[in-house]
């Protein structure tokens, strides 16, 4: 190949890495660091999910599916590479701490390969349920992953290194808005977002902002609510509420935030008490109200101001350009609203426990029962509505 010819096959390449966010439906970044991601779209007629992981390695990259435990052991696994030019997929199980086997039966076809500065992607797809005990069923809700790559390739399907990277992560990999098709012509929106807060080295932290609320002064509804997460934070930013708070404050209320453990005695400790006005969670996408229902705002009764609470998950302890500063961050959520008033005014409803330290679950249980009480009114109001 000359070397005009070899400087264009690249181009083409790096040209299609840097488009599988618009090849496919869905993303997600598996690691902190982003040296692993994950690409895909449902296809919901032919029960099947079409995928691309992308890796930062020209070795062997594997992929999975766990038992819900995060762990190898019990994960029906595929491992790929790129070799010669020519791209190898092999569906295999996880019967223990060693290579998995490969299966009898292979149920997940390999669709295209790619591997260029550094970084190597395999796209395969396969059905929701392939019939095959060895596989497991691809399921509505939270799906844990489980992810490893080793910097060199196999040199046979039964000589490999033991992997350099690995790690687990929950993702929602059946969205039903791939079949959401929406008029979001007129719709305005507004962001409720952190500002350059320092993520803190350790591993877990929940951090809380208190946010002014746009000046809307006519009643409109929010019809759709969607993550707006740093470029670079995907694999810190957990998940996020956002609370209304109603009250007055002053400007010195207003900042970066602190951290939530040392909220107890800020102003706004009350706003934990308010309304959940949004939720989100890692693997989740954008969510749309209903078409005959919106959140009302801009009414007599809407919050002046917002408590956002982000948990960051710095399992790495990743730290920023310099050694004593973290990375920067200023994610939160975007809130798209309309004039266009809907039939009916949408609301969150919670229930169930409050998470407490005095709920453990003893070791060697073989099951566990934990029972919420509903007041009568929850029933009544139930009756009402429907």
């Amino acid at each position: 190949m000359s070397p005009a010819l070899l400087v264009a096959f690249s181009a083409l390449l790096s040209i299609s890495i840097a488009d599988l966010s618009s090849e496919y439906a869905h993303h997600a970044v598996l690691d902190p660091a982003e040296l692993m991601k994950l690409y895909w779209t449902v296809d919901w007629d032919k029960e099947t999910i079409s995928f691309a992981v992308e890796a930062a390695t020209t070795g062997w990259v594997g992929f999975g599916f766990s038992s819900g435990n995060g762990m190898m052991v019990g994960s029906d696994v595929v491992i790929g590479w790129v070799k010669d030019s020519k791209g190898y997929l092999t569906d295999r199980y996880a019967d223990a701490k060693s290579l998995p086997p490969k299966d009898s039966e292979q149920n997940y076809i390999l669709t295209g390969f790619e591997e260029i500065d550094q970084t190597t992607v395999l796209k395969f797809n396969r059905k929701f349920d392939t019939c095959d005990s060895r596989d497991r069923k691809i399921k509505e809700g939270t799906t844990k992953v489980v992810f490893a790559y080793h910097t060199e390739d196999p040199e046979t399907e039964k000589d490999f290194k033991q992997h350099t990277f690995r790690g687990p992560r929950s993702i929602l990999l059946l969205n039903n808005m791939d079949k959401k098709q929406i008029n979001e012509t007129g719709w305005k929106s507004f962001v409720i977002q952190n500002k350059n807060v320092t993520i803190p080295k350790k591993h877990t932290t929940y951090w809380c902002s208190l946010i002014k609320a746009p000046k809307i002064t006519s009643k409109h509804h929010i019809t759709k609510i969607e993550p707006y997460i740093q470029k670079g934070n995907e694999g810190l930013v957990h998940h996020f509420l956002v609370y209304e708070c109603h009250g007055d404050y002053n400007e010195s209320h207003y900042g970066f935030g602190v951290d939530c453990k040392d909220i107890a005695n800020m102003p706004f400790l009350k706003c934990f008490y308010g309304k959940v006005l949004a939720v989100w969670g890692v693997g989740g996408e954008a969510f749309y109200y209903p078409k005959n229902a919106g959140f009302p705002i801009g009414t007599v009764d809407t919050p002046k101001s917002y408590l956002l609470e982000i948990h960051y998950d710095n399992p790495e302890g990743i730290m920023g350009k310099y050694l004593y500063i973290g990375p920067k961050d200023s994610s939160g959520a975007r809130f798209y609203y309309s004039s266009n008033l809907r039939e009916f005014d949408a609301g969150i409803f919670a229930v169930g426990l409050k998470i407490s330290p005095y709920m453990v679950i003893l070791p060697k249980q073989e099951s566990w029962l934990t029972v919420g009480y509903c007041a009568k009114e929850c029933s009544e109001v139930r009756k009402k509505l429907f």
